[in-house]
């Protein structure tokens, strides 16, 4: 329980959602792929941010199967899962509260490490996955609210893709965002 905890609060300290929306997924994604026990050697080692940014930590470091920043780690296993697919390695970590997933995506260019996300904080990207997840059951993106002070507030959307089609399509046609970057 306290490594699900360590791993929890690191996660979401290298996430750090502006706005506190999460975006979830039924499962760890893309569906049944196998998943990877290791991050690839040659993504191991210490990366900067190439910039200041309130949603990146400064300094990420790497190994065979966990990810740090400071004292803080990211461990593969049940709660963490690491796969690839579409060009990218996909981190999805289990939700404190839920049987979900949040979603981490990166993907190298030589020395430069991109970092993308799922944004609940943005329009554009929420109006793509909707259209991309519209399904005769009307289950494909739902918003969960609370309330708060007499208003009621999204505090999550949950996108269920019905296959990995769908899941690619969510990914090439403009529905991550872009963290930033990190260097070597």
């Amino acid at each position: 329980m306290l490594r699900k905890n360590i791993c929890l609060v690191a996660f979401s300290a290298l996430l750090l959602l502006s706005g506190c929306v999460e975006v979830t997924f039924p499962e760890a994604m893309p569906m049944n792929r196998c998943d990877k026990n290791h991050f690839p050697k040659s993504w191991q080692g210490d990366w900067t941010f190439s910039e200041q940014s309130d949603d990146l930590d400064e300094n990420l470091t790497v190994n065979p199967q966990y990810v740090s920043f400071g004292t803080d780690k990211v461990v593969l296993g049940e709660e963490n899962i690491l796969r690839k697919f579409a060009g990218y390695y996909i981190l999805s970590t289990k939700t404190e509260n839920t049987q979900r997933w949040s979603l981490l995506f990166a993907k190298r260019n030589k020395d430069v490490l991109h970092v993308y996300r799922f944004d609940g904080t943005d329009d554009e990207k929420i109006k793509i996955w909707d259209t991309l997840l519209q399904d005769d059951a009307g289950s494909g993106l739902e918003t969960i609210t609370k309330n708060e002070g007499g208003l009621d507030k999204i505090k999550e959307y949950q996108l269920n893709p019905n296959n990995n089609r769908v899941f690619r399509k969510l990914l090439k046609s403009g529905g991550l965002t872009h963290m930033g970057d990190y260097i070597r």
